[in-house]
C-alpha cells in the first residue's frame, strides 16, 4: 500500500511542477500529452509495485515464432 501512495505522491509532485510551466506558456496540447504519458507511466509503476506481470512484446513474438522454429528444427534434424 505504501509504495503505491509514494508513487502517486511523487507523480503528483512532478505533474504540478511541470503543469505550472506549461500553463504559463499556454501549451494546452502539451498538457494533454504530458498528462497521458505521466498517467501511463504511473500505471505501469503501480502494476510493478503490485507484482503484476506485464507482458512484453517479446512474449508476443515468442508465441508467433516458436511453432515456426520448432517445425524448422524438426525438418533439419
Amino acid at each position: 500500500m505504501w509504495p503505491i501512495v509514494g508513487i502517486l505522491l511523487i507523480g503528483l509532485l512532478v505533474w504540478i511542477i511541470e503543469i505550472t510551466k506549461l500553463l504559463k506558456n499556454k501549451s494546452y496540447r502539451e498538457i494533454i500529452i504530458y498528462s497521458f504519458l505521466l498517467i501511463s507511466g504511473l500505471s505501469f509503476a503501480i502494476l510493478l509495485a503490485l507484482n503484476i506481470r506485464i507482458p512484453t512484446p517479446l512474449d508476443f513474438l515468442n508465441r508467433i515464432y516458436n511453432p515456426i522454429i520448432s517445425s524448422i528444427e524438426r525438418f533439419l534434424s
